[in-house]
């Protein structure tokens, strides 16, 4: 890495003389665009020293620790880089002016977020078009959050219309691409959060999970997708689809980055550090997973350094998953009424709220009532010898994004099913969970598995995630 302050562009056949500001070049990183590979690596400004950025969030904190990097260049750099980024990868709703710096632990680190959450003096879009200016409107508590611990924000990110859609779908923006493959789906609801990480746009980003929208983005696009206990993140500030089921959620592409973001969300739930192997449940469904997404679960399963035991827990997640989607049903009902009842609602909203519409009440007030026995009869049933609880997140490989676009000639109804199956009962139970590449299918794209486990163990999940090589993100 360098990291000079003098002197002329290192960039071969550069000459020109150094001016004042920093030329970023970050330390080159490929992906696949199609089916031709693509760098990180911004064009020169001239000789102006170079900056490269580690590929890690942590390194860049030690750099600023020790002095070699003041938080206002390594700011700008972020900035910068994203900005050149965008082109490429469309995934930006606003830029934002950047505020005082403050210092903390996150301080010179510049983040983009989901475009959900209120800012100082700013309402979100929410999808549906780019945010605007609202005197008096304080910044959502997370966000406020990462701002007391030092962090900056540079931009508001593209999401699903409303929160309200398991892929990038959407009419209002160009469409996200996959930074690791073009052809590729980008989950939603909080696709540009992905998009924005794997293409180094942003070290970690902030979205909002209902029904698995941090988990299956981050499932598609090779990310560590950490969905937090429901309530141990507020929402407040943060725009609602069905608030018992809404939590905060961080993408990144290494653990200890994402864990970073965490201690700054939640401050008061320190890290224990483990004291054994970890003991571990998986759950591979018979019939409801693709042969080749099975048998690479089981493959890495085999080799991880845990005591794994497979079961068998289908009887219990059908019966999750039902009340999980009455909730769902009637609480996006609830949120998007008027919309939804003179015909204004987004397409995403309408396909959930209608039915919500017509749910009945009982039905939904007895899946509430029971949510609490059945939160404690699965953590005693499937936790009671075992730290995680594995089960795969995609049901499918990553599918193309021609088929689970509504509307396209090539959409197919299962792919898109395949996508969040596996989703909305954790979000019933509130437990966390974290989306964790493990291999790569037959055309490069990312294997998954979730890993659940009890309420507010997330440092754990963050330890065990950090035991796993990293598959894509490999500096």
């Amino acid at each position: 890495m360098r990291l000079p302050t003098t002197g002329t562009c290192r960039r071969p056949r550069c000459s020109k003389p150094p001016p004042k500001a920093w030329c970023v070049w970050p330390i080159r990183r490929q992906w696949r665009y199609g089916s031709m590979l693509m760098s990180a690596s911004t064009t020169c400004s001239g000789a102006a020293p170079v900056l490269e950025l580690p590929a890690r969030l942590t390194q860049l904190q030690a750099l600023i620790r020790c002095g070699q990097l003041t938080p206002q260049d390594a700011v700008s750099a972020q900035v910068q880089r994203g900005q050149a980024l965008s082109t490429p990868f469309p995934c930006v709703v606003d830029q934002l002016p950047i505020a005082a710096l403050g210092d903390g632990p996150l301080a010179g680190i510049a983040l983009a977020h989901k475009d959900i959450f209120q800012l100082d003096d700013r309402l979100p879009g929410c999808g549906v078009g780019h945010g605007h200016a609202q005197a008096s409107v304080h910044a959502a508590a997370a966000i406020a959050a990462l701002q007391q611990a030092g962090a900056s924000q540079w931009a508001t990110l593209v999401m699903a219309p409303h929160a309200c859609g398991a892929t990038s779908q959407n009419m209002h923006f160009a469409r996200c691409v996959n930074p690791l493959d073009s052809e590729a789906a980008v989950g939603g609801s909080s696709s540009g959060s992905a998009v924005a990480v794997a293409a180094g746009m942003s070290y970690a980003a902030l979205g909002t999970d209902t029904a698995g929208s941090v988990r299956i983005p981050a499932a598609t696009c090779g990310l560590i997708g950490l969905k937090t206990t429901h309530g141990a993140v507020s929402t407040r500030g943060c725009a609602p689809l069905a608030p018992s089921l809404d939590s905060v959620g961080i993408l990144s592409r290494y653990a200890p980055d994402a864990r970073e973001i965490w201690a700054a969300l939640c401050p008061q739930l320190p890290r224990v550090a483990a004291t054994r192997t970890p003991r571990c449940h998986l759950w591979l469904p018979e019939d409801g997973v693709a042969p080749d997404v099975a048998q690479a679960i089981r493959t890495w399963a085999a080799q991880l350094d845990a005591q794994v035991t497979p079961l068998d827990m289908a009887d219990t997640f059908d019966s999750l998953n039902r009340h999980a989607q009455r909730v769902l049903l009637h609480e996006t009902a609830r949120t998007h009424h008027a919309s939804l009842c003179d015909g204004s609602a987004e397409s995403g909203v309408q396909a959930i709220g209608l039915m919500g519409l017509g749910l009945p009440l009982a039905w939904y007030q007895a899946s509430m009532q029971s949510r609490a026995g059945l939160l404690q009869d699965f953590v005693t049933r499937y936790f009671h010898d075992a730290e995680f609880l594995i089960l795969p997140s995609l049901a499918d490989p990553v599918p193309d994004w021609q088929t689970v676009e509504v509307g396209h000639v090539a959409f197919d109804r299962a792919s898109l099913f395949a996508m969040h199956r596996y989703m909305g009962f954790v979000n019933y139970l509130g437990l966390p969970a974290l989306n964790l590449p493990i291999a790569r299918d037959t055309r490069g794209r990312a294997v998954c598995v979730q890993v659940l486990a009890r309420p507010f163990a997330e440092h754990r999940l963050l330890d065990f995630a950090e035991q796993v090589p990293p598959i894509f993100w490999t500096h």
